[in-house]
């Protein structure tokens, strides 16, 4: 968090984290499109994302401008550097969870790497608001909510199911953590 007294503004980094393919650039182009933002995405030839993609959300809150910074990471395992150099200054993360059984124990190795990579910064996870993020749960092959809550969520995160192709769950997922920081930032700052 970078406090900028003079022009009343609060910069906040948000990172949506996760296996490559499980849609955080698609909760990034949704969550622009519903709130006007604009998106800047660099992908390789197959629209995979090959650095990060970055759009800006802001939110008045009394006199202060809260101005969030949203990246997305690569989740192939070949840009672990890049990885680390997005989440440096995070404030907050979206993991966003492929909700199809056979991506379970990906997705569980990718949280475990999540944490780790926070370590590697000198962040205690515990203390980097995370939001769970269930997306696919449109496809046939996804567990229930109640499994991936049992079988995933052993740290107890809050938790939101979507489907970020057709913008369910996106706007609510970001608004979670967004309600979270805006108070974490009203008592830093009272």
């Amino acid at each position: 968090m970078l406090v900028d007294f003079e022009r009343c503004i609060v910069r906040l980094k948000v990172v949506y984290y996760g296996i490559a393919q499980s849609g955080k650039t698609t909760n990034l182009e949704k969550l622009s499109e519903f709130e006007g933002l604009g998106l800047t995405k660099i992908d390789t030839k197959e629209e995979r994302t090959l650095v990060f993609d970055f759009a800006t959300k802001k939110v008045k809150v009394g006199d202060l401008t809260l101005s969030f910074a949203l990246y997305t990471i690569p989740g192939q395992d070949i840009y672990r550097d890049i990885r680390l150099t997005v989440l440096r200054g995070v404030d907050g993360v979206v993991f966003v969870v492929d909700a199809q059984r056979e991506k379970l124990e990906e997705n569980i190795n990718f949280y475990s790497l999540l944490k780790a990579d926070l370590m590697r910064l000198g962040k205690d996870w515990r203390e980097v608001p995370t939001v769970l993020q269930y997306n696919k749960m449109d496809l046939p092959n996804v567990m229930d909510y109640k499994e991936l809550e049992y079988r995933f969520n052993v740290d107890k995160l809050p938790s939101v199911c979507a489907s970020a192709i057709k913008g369910e769950g996106v706007v609510e997922t970001f608004k979670l953590l967004e309600d979270y920081l805006v108070s974490r930032v009203e008592r830093l700052l009272s």
